[in-house]
């Protein structure tokens, strides 16, 4: 807490000492995940989701600014079994994210491009696995799926924007989460997840492409 307090108080007293905008950002997540074992997991499929939250931006001078946001992100996939497991898997998390923005791009006056990195972690609100398995109860290995997921996530994200009269932003994002999406360190000892984690421990977190669109007070 003392260090959020910390973090709260030298945003303010940053927007003293340079330019300063609070503004709000909402936009799409195209998400999926990678595979360690392609011969398991076939078809990854893409989902679309979204994403909404605020945003800090402070400029640095020399075209570099600094953009912290915090952010409600919903990722997810759709992977297909094949002929090995014969069971398909849907999964969805939300999470609360904390990402730091830094980014560098000349000014035009009326507009400017920029480039950016950002770095982020966020933790687990919402999760809804689904998915039909032969030998278990399916409520259960949906149960046993929700808690050896991951609750941390952190990764980075490299994209382009464009921003419109110093107000409105309009950024394109690839993300990549580092680590796994199940981890069985919760739950050791799970009868059923010992059972099925063969099949899901190397499914790797989300990664893909988010579309941000952002006005700046």
């Amino acid at each position: 807490m003392k260090k959020l307090l910390t973090l709260v108080a030298v945003l303010f007293a940053s927007a003293t000492l340079a330019h300063a905008q609070f503004g709000v950002i909402a936009g799409v997540n195209f998400s999926r995940t990678n595979l360690e074992n392609t011969n398991i997991w076939e078809n990854v499929k893409t989902a679309t989701l979204f994403h909404v939250g605020v945003e800090y931006k402070v400029n640095m001078g020399l075209g570099f600014a600094l953009q912290p946001a915090l952010t409600y992100e919903m990722k997810g996939a759709s992977l297909d079994g094949g002929k090995i497991l014969e069971r398909d898997l849907d999964t969805k998390s939300g999470y609360l994210e904390l990402g730091l923005g830094l980014q560098w791009g000349p000014d035009l006056v009326i507009g400017r491009p920029f480039v950016f990195l950002q770095p982020f972690v966020g933790y687990q609100i919402i999760s809804v696995d689904k998915t039909e398995h032969l030998s278990f109860n399916s409520d259960a290995v949906n149960d046993a799926l929700d808690a050896a997921k991951n609750k941390l996530e952190y990764g980075f994200g490299v994209g382009v924007g464009f921003e419109l009269f110093k107000h409105v932003q309009l950024s394109v994002q690839y993300f990549m989460n580092l680590g796994n999406l199940y981890t069985d360190g919760s739950i050791d000892g799970n009868r059923i997840w010992d059972s099925i984690k063969s099949g899901y421990k190397d499914i790797k977190n989300y990664n893909g492409v988010k579309v941000t669109l952002g006005y700046l007070f």
